[in-house]
């Protein structure tokens, strides 16, 4: 009988030593785990548009020296209270914060008060945004054929991808901010991984640079190696410029360049097999898997149905369970007590 409390009590001991260096070696991953490392650039520039809602600010700000070049973007916010004053037109210096995955305007303020020239300039920026996006093309129509040309220099349009699921959208090599083309880039490579499991042969990628001037097919096909091995299915595209600006206008991207500035914001088209517009993402807020299933109920028409109907049934979902102390120990008391046949 005393044995059998020694060996309780050895289980007991064995099971709260094991939870403790399990709770120890947790915090000590916490206590070395390094927040991802925040650069900070100050810049200034000027506010062209104030997206409160989605918390962006569109600004034209100037190069940040051997960062970026100027051009005009739409930074994220993540404190509301900076929006306060601001206005269209609004001189600002700001502090642009920016990490590995991510990037955004982390204070900024008024230098100078508006010019009313400037004003103007951005009321005109405006109606022609608006009117860009009315004018696109609306999900239901066909979208018109255009040619460009590849990484490997090849002619492509888009028609010669018709019976097949076109996933388009825009990017330029040399954007640095790793919440915009980069970011465009890498969710492109994880939609490939996807849709080349379910669906081969039935999809293709197109990534259309805005920067065609220095974006030519060798340099597409250097920056395309980086999140690709497969050109089969996924294109990295140059051409004229007016064609790329015709393209753009068509799905309603802001596109422009204002005195040899880049002036854009996101586009992410999908176009269905007969060449008609699906849906179009506007911002960098989307996911491969949001696209994948997008893609499936496309090739798959009654996917969406099946989804919706499926309920597993009960016996299916795994039951709750409650690991305690005093369970554990009786784990390990079963595991150390002599079995009958090997008792005396």
């Amino acid at each position: 009988m005393k044995a059998k409390w020694i060996i309780a009590l050895l289980g007991a001991m064995t099971s709260a030593a094991i939870l403790c260096s399990v709770v120890l070696r947790q915090h000590v991953a916490s206590s070395h785990a390094q927040p991802a490392p925040t650069q900070t650039f100050q810049v200034r520039g000027q506010v062209r548009e104030l997206d409160v809602q989605n918390r962006v600010i569109r600004v034209e700000h100037e190069a940040i020296p051997g960062y970026m070049p100027a051009m005009t973007m739409p930074l994220p916010v993540k404190d509301p209270a900076l929006f306060n004053g601001l206005t269209a037109g609004d001189r600002v210096q700001f502090e642009l914060a920016v990490t590995r995955d991510d990037s955004w305007i982390s204070h900024i303020q008024k230098i100078r008060p508006e010019d009313p020239a400037a004003v103007a300039d951005l009321a005109t920026n405006a109606d022609y945004i608006r009117t860009n996006e009315t004018e696109r093309v609306q999900v239901g129509e066909s979208v018109p054929d255009f040619r460009l040309v590849d990484q490997d220099g090849k002619d492509i349009r888009l028609n010669d991808f018709r019976g097949k699921a076109v996933v388009l959208t825009f990017i330029y090599t040399r954007c640095p901010l790793p919440n915009f083309c980069p970011l465009m880039s890498k969710n492109f490579a994880d939609l490939e991984r996807r849709l080349s499991k379910e669906f081969p042969d039935q999809y293709q990628l197109l990534s259309i640079t805005m920067d065609p001037i220095f974006d030519r097919p060798a340099v597409l096909k250097e920056y395309a190696a980086r999140y690709t091995a497969n050109s089969g299915h996924w294109s990295f595209a140059t051409g004229d410029p007016l064609q790329i600006q015709s393209i753009a206008r068509s799905t309603g991207l802001y596109y422009a360049w204002e005195g040899g500035l880049i002036s854009h914001d996101l586009r992410t088209v999908l176009i269905g097999p007969d060449g008609r517009l699906v849906h179009i993402w506007k911002s960098n807020v989307w996911t491969p898997y949001e696209v994948q299933r997008f893609v499936a109920d496309l090739l798959v028409p009654d996917a969406k149905n099946r989804r919706a109907q499926f309920r597993p049934p009960a016996s299916f979902l795994p039951r709750p369970t409650k690991m305690t102390l005093t369970s554990l120990s009786a784990g390990f008391l079963r595991h150390l007590t002599p079995s009958p046949c090997g008792s005396r």
